[in-house]
């Protein structure tokens, strides 16, 4: 029978909140305490601070007219005009796509057959079946189908007793086989579950799902059966896409089918003891094929009440499951809103449930006696309690502008002048508070469990806008490092061969780095080129597909062979990359029977440039300590992607206007007698921010503007030189004014000019080691290109020829208390890659132990000319006599 109630806006039971739950002057006065406490800090320009789980407000919320949703759930609104929410017209406005998702029970079947088939099974699927309504239903539907079934309970230690009864009972007069699980640590899962998503669903969940896949994988069962509701297939599943503005139901699936690997092999997991179960078993909804309502479940359950009890301990929103009603409590009192509001009123929208009936089961109290016994059973903090005020506080706060204090700082200060129980646990950093005549505007401060403080707005029409620099088609602008690169064609990438401490199983290793890519935007990065504009814009690919690890077995190989083949892999990983599939980088674990494995990374520069490695390489060695011990991944806070083309890191050549030859008529070698001096020849300042420009010189001489130009550098690059400098003089020209690049550049300005024709030279500098005002830990290809044009003040609108890259020191930066250190093999230590024949020259520079090496690629003729006229030991000799003039002036 359906339940009903009377009054619409049925108000809250105060016992479902616990006794403990404060007076509404109180949650006043707590707030205007704490914020009174932040105010106190210089740094601090605004700040409020909210009492999660509590309401102020006088009177009754606001509700859909349609599907009855609260009107304080995050991110939704409600048309002042009509009173309908924003999910129930997004759904009116795109009814027929978001149903074109499901399927009818035949598509069902046929699928469930043809993969048993397929497999040689001898069970068409594995149904998880807990006894409660939903997958009892779905059990009695697989056996009318004429499906081989075997059934899978997860006891999570506070199954129903009676759901447990029906389980035996319905199991064993269908002839089914079934198998019970249960955890040992599953009190600490659901704990951990608590303090990350206020829930204990997600990490029963997981479990079960675990259990399940590696009971399905033994036994050669291709197809897991869930009775999860479309409520709940659209909130957990499809929502996130909807709000994307992406309702294509393939594409949809394809990306889930991707989130599932990521899922399983990420995170608190039960290791199969193979990755193989992950892809070889799929999971099927069953309710995606079915539309019957809550009253055809119980219709079905009603024809077989002899086999079928209700149980009468657990909560109104679960048939089986007694903790459920802890995650309901704590969800409402940490996040302020009911977790099964969603699904439950996505049912209501598709028409499986009557508004009332939803209302009654969102309304109606846990039984807060029982709440309390299982989280002490647990060991959660009950968030009910004075000593746990602090747990349901969040600190909204916007800094001055110059200030530096940040939310270490903040919890600090707070800290010092608030009780231990007022501390906030949760901080978000905002450029402006939201108010209304001075009051603060609630529904528009950030959910601080979404996204870290980003919140999903849906607007009147149903579309998604995040608090990002993200246009409609969900992509950003690309970098001003990005932008050069992507026009330059180039498919540069650097390589690193790892040495670890032991033989790591594949399996550890891709959760460890599906975690660091998880972690970092740029990783995850794809690119595409506008038609309308032309301008590359960046987007976000799939987290498996971006980072794919493999293994090699090298275990019958010769130890004297593995650096050729090792060179040989990189080489053809660096061909797999694709910048507009979202694949920057590739990763392989090296198995070498009873020595240490070694793991081989490839990454696009357009993924990292060198400060973004050291983030890389301290994130993966932790990812793996964390792995390896069986503990979740967490790993310290990412910079944001920069939301302008040239926010960060320009890595330009300071504009000099000092000569970088200093001394007193020096011959350099080069032909020309380029005595220094100390006008002001060769400071770099009037380049222009333009990347690394579209084209080579072609032909011989100077340009009429006193340019000089190259020949043309035809077919690929290859190594022209290598010249290691001495150390002193290394360090001599680093500490010059200019730095090292400019150095280099006026030594290529002077000899290639003696050598084509020519006064003034253009380049496209990059230099690597200037990272002043850029976010410590910041991804990406961050460190920009500059055309720069010397001597200082010539003109400079001849096309670059040379590309100077300034890598800064060679030594990998292998973080402290890692398991694994560089394997030191050439080509295979985080050398740049030479580009892709754009400019005729490239030269990269690179220090190692204070030594400065000079690496020249070029091709035909140009490569023929310069080698022959013996280019990069006229610029060595200009490098070391500088540098000794360097060291004669210096006191």
């Amino acid at each position: 029978m359906t339940r009903t109630v009377t009054q619409e806006n049925t108000p809250r039971d105060p016992a479902e909140a616990g006794p403990d739950l404060p007076s509404a002057e109180g949650i006043r006065l707590i707030e205007r305490q704490v914020e009174s406490a932040l105010a106190e800090h210089p740094d601090i320009l605004d700040a409020a601070v909210v009492f999660r789980g509590g309401t102020l407000e006088d009177a009754p919320p606001e509700l859909c007219v349609r599907c009855g949703m609260d009107g304080r759930y995050p991110g939704l609104e409600l048309d002042p005009g009509s009173g309908v929410c924003s999910l129930c017209t997004m759904y009116e406005e795109h009814r027929e796509e978001i149903h074109g998702y499901f399927g009818d029970v035949e598509a069902f079947t046929a699928r469930i057959r043809e993969r048993a088939r397929a497999a040689g099974s001898d069970y068409d699927c594995l149904l998880l079946f807990s006894g409660g309504k939903d997958s009892t239903y779905v059990l009695h539907q697989l056996v009318r189908l004429g499906l081989r079934v075997m059934t899978f309970t997860f006891d999570n230690g506070f199954i129903s007793r009676t759901a447990l009864e029906n389980v035996e009972t319905i199991t064993k007069a269908l002839g089914i086989e079934h198998v019970t699980s249960t955890r040992a640590d599953q009190n600490r899962v659901f704990v951990q579950s608590l303090k990350e998503h206020k829930s204990v669903c997600n990490g029963c969940f997981r479990s079960l799902l675990d259990l399940a896949n590696q009971l399905a994988y033994e036994r050669g069962i291709p197809s897991i059966v869930t009775g999860l509701s479309r409520g709940q297939i659209i909130d957990e599943r499809l929502l996130w896409f909807y709000r994307q503005g992406d309702f294509d139901a393939e594409r949809i699936e394809r990306q889930l089918a991707v989130g599932r690997q990521i899922y399983h092999r990420v995170g608190d997991r039960i290791d199969s003891g193979s990755d193989r179960a992950v892809d070889e078993v799929e999971v099927v909804d069953y309710y995606r094929y079915s539309d019957v309502t809550k009253d055809g479940i119980r219709a079905l359950l009603a024809e077989t009440s002899q086999l079928w009890s209700a149980p009468k301990d657990t909560g109104f929103c679960s048939s089986n499951c007694m903790i459920n009603d802890v995650g309901v409590y704590v969800h409402k009192l940490e996040r302020g809103f009911h977790n099964y509001e969603s699904p439950t009123r996505w049912e209501v929208r598709l028409g499986h449930l009557a508004r009332a009936e939803a209302d009654a089961e969102l309304r109606t109290p846990v039984n807060i006696h029982r709440v309390k016994s299982m989280l002490a059973r647990i060991g959660y903090t009950d968030p009910g309690t004075r000593e746990a005020l602090g747990s349901r506080l969040a600190a909204y706060f916007v800094v001055r502008e110059g200030a530096t204090a940040g939310e270490s700082e903040l919890r600090a200060a707070a800290a010092a002048r608030l009780p231990e129980f007022l501390h906030p646990e949760h901080w978000v950093q905002l450029t402006e508070i939201p108010r209304s005549r001075g009051v603060v505007t609630r529904r528009e401060l950030p959910d601080p469990l979404d996204g870290a403080g980003k919140r999903l707005q849906l607007s009147a029409h149903g579309s998604a806008a995040r608090a990002t620099a993200a246009e409609g088609d969900g992509t950003a602008p690309v970098t001003a490092a990005q932008q050069a690169l992507l026009e330059s064609g180039r498919t540069g990438a650097r390589a690193l061969l790892l040495d670890l401490d032991d033989r790591p199983e594949l399996g550890d290793v891709r959760r460890a780095v599906l975690a660091v890519v998880l972690h970092h935007e740029a990783l995850r990065s794809c690119f595409t080129r506008r038609e309308a504009d032309g301008r590359w814009r960046r987007g976000t690919a799939a987290a498996a597909s971006a980072a794919p690890v493999a293994s090699i077995d090298l275990t019958r190989r010769a130890a004297q062979d593995e650096s050729t083949l090792l060179r040989a892999l990189e080489r053809r990983l660096r061909e797999r990359l694709d910048p507009a599939a979202g694949t920057l980088a590739q990763v392989v674990l090296v198995e070498r029977g009873d020595r240490p494995s070694r793991l081989l990374l490839v990454v696009h520069e357009l993924a990292a440039d060198t400060a973004s490695w050291r983030v890389l390489l301290e994130d993966l060695a932790t990812a793996l300590a964390q792995v390896r011990a069986g503990t979740p991944v967490s790993l310290p806070p990412a910079a944001g992607a920069p939301e302008r083309a040239s926010e960060h890191g320009d890595g330009n050549v300071e504009d000099s206007r000092e000569d970088s030859r200093e001394g007193s008529g020096t011959d350099t070698g080069t032909g020309t007698g380029t005595g220094t001096g100390s006008g002001s020849g060769t400071g770099s300042g009037h380049g222009t921010d333009t990347g690394t420009g579209s084209g080579s010189g072609t032909g011989e001489g100077a340009a009429a503007d006193g340019h000089t130009l190259l020949p043309a550098a035809e077919g690929p690059p290859a190594r022209l030189d290598r010249t290691t400098l001495a150390e002193p003089d290394s360090r001599a020209l680093a500490a010059a004014p200019g730095g090292t690049a400019l150095a280099v550049a006026a030594a290529l300005q002077e000899v290639l000019g003696a050598a084509f024709g020519g006064t003034a030279l253009t380049l496209t500098v990059t230099d690597h080691t200037a990272t002043a005002g850029r976010p410590g830990r910041l991804v990406g290809a961050a460190t920009a290109s500059r055309t720069v044009t010397l001597p200082a003040g010539a003109a400079g609108d001849a096309r670059p020829a040379v590309a100077l890259t300034h890598l800064g020191d060679a030594a990998v930066p292998v973080p402290h208390g890692a398991r694994f250190r560089a394997a030191g093999i050439p080509g295979l230590s985080l050398e740049a890659a030479p580009a892709g024949g754009h400019h005729p020259l490239e030269v990269v520079l690179h220090e190692r132990d204070g030594a400065l090496t000079v690496d020249w690629w070029s091709a035909g003729p140009l490569h023929r000319e310069l080698a022959a006229n013996g280019t990069p030991q006229q610029v060595a000799r200009w490098l070391t006599s500088h540098a000794q003039n360097i060291q004669e002036r210096t006191p």
